[in-house]
C-alpha cells in the first residue's frame, strides 16, 4: 500500500531537521512497514516541532464514538485511526509527562506510546490515539459581534474549558522524580517549597525568565506586572503544583463541532509541573481573536491595516464570569485563593507570549520590532479585568 501524500509535504519540518527528500522517504518506509495493513497519509494540521501521519484501517464493532473511529458516511466503512507523529529528539516527548497527562485528565489526552523505529537524523517515532473533534480554530469566529447561537455554543465550550482546567486542582505529580504536590491547607514546612517542584524546561528557569521579562520587555507597564509576579513567585506558599498544558491555544483544543465542548487536548510535548493556572492564558484565546482590525471592528481606518489587534467578542464579560463561576463551583477551595491563581495566570501570559520562541529556543524577550503579535497578546491579556473575577 502506497503512502498518501500532499503536493508539498512539510518541506519546512525536514529543512529545519538539516535532512534531504531521501531521509524523508526513509521516514515513511519505515512507517509503512510497522503498518503494513494501514493507509497512511499526511495529517492536516502539521505543527512546528513535528511530522504527523495518519494511519487508518478499516474496522468492525466498534462504537463510532470510541477514540480513533471515524464513520465515512460516503463508503459506510469505520475507520480505526492512529496518529504517527515524527519529532527530533530535543523535542521528544516525555512519557511520563503523556501519561501524567492521560491519568488527570481521563480520555481528554491521547495515549502515546514510543514506537521502535530506526530513523534518520534520530528522529523519534510515537503512535497516539486519535481523539475525537475538530480544532477550535477551524471554528473560531472572527467578528466582535455573534449570532445568539454561537454565542451559545461558546458558552458551552468556556464552561468545558472550566471543567478542564478543574480537573488538576489539586492533581498530585505523577512524575515519581517530583515531590507529592503541595495542598493548599497543608503546613509549609511539611512540603518542599512552590518552586523545587517545578523541575521543568519553564519551571526550573521560572524565577530567571520573570526577571528578565520584569527588566527588558519594551513597556514599563508590563515590566512592572512581570515584576510582580516575580514577587509573588517569592511570597506564595502553601500553592498546588500541577500539570500544565504548555501550549493550549485554539488549535490544539478539539471540540464537538455542534455543541463546541471539548473533546480532547492535543500536543502535550510542552507540558510540565507548574503552579496551577499558569495556563489560564488559554481562556483568553477562546475570548477573542487576533486579528487586524477591519476584521473585527468597523471603527478601523486604513492606516490600522498592518497593526494587529486582539479583539473581545462582545459578550467576552459575561463568558469570563461564566468560566469563573463553574470553576469556583467546581474547585470550592479556589475561593480562598483567588488572587494567588490570577497572579499565576498572570504570570503564565509573561512566560508564554513574554519569551519569543526562534525556532525552540525561548531565551530572549520579545520586542516592538519583532514580535507585535506577542506584544498584542501581552497587552491585551493583562489588561483583562481580572479585579472583577476576584470579587466575584
Amino acid at each position: 500500500m502506497e503512502v498518501i501524500t500532499t503536493a508539498q509535504p512539510s518541506p519546512d519540518f525536514w529543512t529545519r531537521q538539516r535532512l534531504q527528500n531521501r531521509d524523508r522517504d526513509a521516514c515513511l518506509r519505515a512507517v509503512q512497514k510497522a503498518y503494513s495493513k494501514h493507509g497512511i497519509e499526511e495529517f492536516g494540521n502539521q505543527g512546528y516541532c513535528s511530522y504527523t501521519l495518519l494511519a487508518t484501517l478499516p474496522t468492525a464493532g466498534c462504537a463510532e464514538r470510541d477514540a480513533g473511529v471515524e464513520y465515512s458516511q460516503e463508503s459506510g466503512v469505520q475507520k480505526k485511526c492512529h496518529i504517527i507523529q515524527l519529532r527530533p529528539a530535543h523535542h521528544a516527548f516525555d512519557l511520563s509527562i503523556t501519561c501524567a497527562a492521560r491519568t488527570t485528565y481521563s480520555s481528554m489526552a491521547p495515549k502515546v506510546r514510543s514506537l521502535d523505529l530506526i530513523l534518520p537524523g534520530g528522529l523519534h517515532a510515537y503512535e497516539m490515539e486519535k481523539l475525537p473533534g475538530t480544532p477550535f480554530d477551524r471554528l473560531q469566529p472572527c467578528h466582535r459581534t455573534l449570532h445568539a447561537d454561537t454565542g451559545s455554543k461558546l458558552e458551552g465550550l468556556i464552561t468545558s474549558f472550566a471543567d478542564l482546567i478543574a480537573q488538576s486542582w489539586p492533581s498530585a505529580p505523577r512524575d515519581p522524580a517530583i515531590s507529592t504536590c503541595v495542598r493548599a491547607d497543608s503546613p509549609v514546612e511539611t512540603f518542599p517549597s512552590m518552586l523545587g517542584q517545578c523541575t521543568g524546561r519553564v519551571g526550573s528557569t521560572l524565577t530567571r525568565r520573570l526577571q528578565k521579562l520584569a527588566s527588558e520587555l519594551p513597556v514599563a507597564q508590563l515590566r512592572s506586572r512581570a515584576q510582580s509576579a516575580l514577587m509573588a513567585m517569592d511570597s506564595v506558599v502553601d500553592y498546588p503544583v500541577v500539570l500544565n498544558h504548555g501550549d493550549l491555544i485554539p488549535s490544539n483544543i478539539l471540540v464537538d463541532e455542534d455543541t463546541w465542548r471539548i473533546t480532547g487536548i492535543v500536543d502535550w510535548a510542552e507540558a510540565e509541573y507548574l503552579p496551577f493556572g499558569m495556563c489560564l492564558y488559554g481562556l483568553e484565546h477562546l475570548l477573542g481573536s487576533l486579528a487586524h482590525p477591519p476584521s473585527l471592528t468597523s471603527q478601523a481606518t486604513p492606516s490600522d491595516d498592518r497593526s494587529p489587534a486582539f479583539v473581545y467578542y462582545e459578550n467576552a464579560a459575561f463568558l469570563r464570569n461564566r468560566f469563573w463561576s463553574r470553576l469556583l463551583e467546581a474547585v470550592p477551595e479556589l475561593r480562598s485563593r483567588k488572587e494567588d491563581v490570577m497572579m499565576m495566570r498572570d504570570a503564565g501570559v509573561l512566560l508564554w507570549r513574554g519569551i519569543a520562541w526562534d525556532n525552540g529556543a525561548m531565551d530572549r524577550v520579545v520586542n516592538e520590532m519583532d514580535d507585535t503579535d506577542e506584544l498584542t497578546y501581552l497587552r491585551a491579556f493583562l489588561g483583562a479585568p481580572w479585579c472583577d473575577v476576584v470579587g466575584h
